[in-house]
């Protein structure tokens, strides 16, 4: 319902969502801020599209939190557009957006006639937005890419995992959210432009383009310049760890820790406010603080000089108990 009082940055304006992964976090984001965000589902849609977990273990995609998430916000509506009577939806539906978000390759998005100048041709207004694995003008532009392909292609693998073994993925499909958060601000920045000119415009977004700026911004040349510091693959360590000669080498604090039946990623101790104390509570509760509660500890400083020791009495506290009791007790503190 529109709030008059307090509109949301987006109310008024119409999104046709047919996306596929990459794009999903795009248009959740302009449903958010109030956008009429209509979701076109295939009526074939494999499970496979919606993965788990499932609400109530029903397995499928009405019943999957992945669905539920990503289109918290917007209207959906099956329609096969290959079909004369879906398409006829489809144009429909279109004719009326401000805003058309696709994933279609090139080959696929021309046989649809919706590549980019039919679509300027028949909707001048309409700002066209598409998330591909590497560009309209790649020499891999009709290859097809998912979110790991995304990430090895951008480099930001290069950098993830331990030394020893190979490359590892990013979880939580980092190369799509990358790719849909510069879709949105570009589409953002397409909608403005239109206020001002009444033009639509064409938004192209590249996977490995959003990859690989991250992973210019994580191995920064400067590190290097200024450190000496080539990033590389650390495993449990902080990225920066073992870089340095020994006499040269600061103690960093270790992010993931091993739990009786897997792993947990805690950081919460390194950032403020209260951190420290909440952290030290948490493992009070267990009684498993150990020297970490006396008061020298809340010295910032201290805390530098005594990393290995800090990471030590973490592993400790965690190698004793699961992964959800950690998880459960540690929100109960806000951590």
């Amino acid at each position: 319902m529109t709030n008059i009082e307090n509109p949301q940055a987006l109310e008024g304006v119409r999104v046709l969502d047919i996306s596929g992964p990459a794009g999903f976090y795009c248009t959740k984001l302009m449903a958010d801020m109030g956008a009429d965000v209509v979701r076109v589902d295939p009526p074939d849609a494999a499970v496979d599209c919606y993965p788990g977990p499932f609400y109530g273990g029903e397995s499928d995609r009405d019943h999957s939190i992945y669905r539920w998430h990503y289109h918290t916000n917007k209207r959906s509506v099956l329609l096969d557009i290959n079909s004369f009577s879906g398409r006829e939806i489809f144009d429909s539906l279109l004719g009326a957006a401000d805003v058309l978000v696709e994933t279609f390759r090139p080959s696929e998005a021309i046989v649809l006639g919706l590549d980019g100048s039919s679509l300027r041709e028949g909707y001048p207004s309409l700002i066209h937005t598409t998330i591909t694995g590497f560009g309209d003008d790649s020499p891999y532009s009709d290859y097809k890419a998912t979110d790991i392909v995304a990430q090895a292609m951008g480099g930001l693998m290069a950098i993830t995992g331990f030394p020893e073994e190979a490359p590892d993925q990013l979880g939580g499909e980092q190369a799509y959210h990358m790719a849909s958060l510069h879709a949105a601000v570009g589409t953002l920045l397409a909608l403005l432009s239109r206020d001002m000119d009444s033009m639509g415009r064409d938004v192209q977004v590249s996977m490995q383009d959003c990859v690989s700026m991250a992973t210019l911004q994580t191995a920064n040349f400067n590190y290097y310049t200024w450190d000496g510091i080539i990033r590389s693959r650390t495993g449990l360590n902080h990225a920066f760890s073992g870089q340095k000669q020994a006499s040269e080498r600061l103690s960093y604090s270790r992010t993931l820790y091993k739990c009786k039946d897997g792993w947990i990623a805690y950081a919460a101790h390194l950032a403020p406010p209260n951190a420290w104390r909440n952290t030290v509570a948490w493992m009070a509760g267990y009684g498993a603080e150990q020297e970490l509660g006396e008061q020298r500890f809340e010295d910032p400083d201290v805390r530098v000089s005594e990393q290995e020791r800090i990471n030590q009495v973490m592993a400790d506290f965690a190698a004793q108990r699961s992964a959800q009791e950690l998880y459960h007790s540690a929100q109960k503190l806000r951590l």
